[in-house]
């Protein structure tokens, strides 16, 4: 059987200007929280958070789960002092957490759940998001 190979078309590039996001906010906290809800839903995440550094929540993404108590060893964590332990309906959740420097203060954006990539990937790009909207 001789079927030929079909490559699907590629996709067209954004004309210069074109908006690529489909929500935008004017408020700080609301540009916040769409950037950690969107990190986390395109990591298949079950939360993403920012925390300063005494560990009180800044901003979170959109989810059912209360992260204060997350909030509060994410600067441990992130500081390297400890490993983090979480437990959610008897089975254990990894956590990834990365320093994000704005202005002359160390905020912590902490990933919840999903895959290793998927975290370390989000933690990144919810710092940027973090320093761009902070700044």
């Amino acid at each position: 059987d001789k079927t030929p190979f079909r490559v699907p078309p590629l996709p067209r590039p954004r004309p210069r200007g074109a908006e690529r996001r489909t929500r935008r906010s004017t408020g700080v906290a609301d540009s916040l929280e769409l950037a950690l809800s969107c990190a986390a839903d395109r990591g298949d995440l079950d939360a993403v958070l920012l925390a300063d550094k005494d560990g009180m929540l800044v901003a979170q993404s959109t989810t059912g789960l209360d992260l204060a108590m997350l909030a509060a060893v994410t600067p441990i964590v992130g500081r390297g002092k400890a490993l983090a332990n979480i437990k959610r309906n008897g089975r254990t959740v990894d956590f990834t957490v990365r320093p994000v420097a704005v202005g002359d203060e160390t905020l912590y954006v902490g990933a919840l759940g999903g895959s290793f990539g998927a975290r370390q990937r989000e933690v990144v790009s919810g710092a940027a998001a973090a320093r761009r909207i902070l700044n």
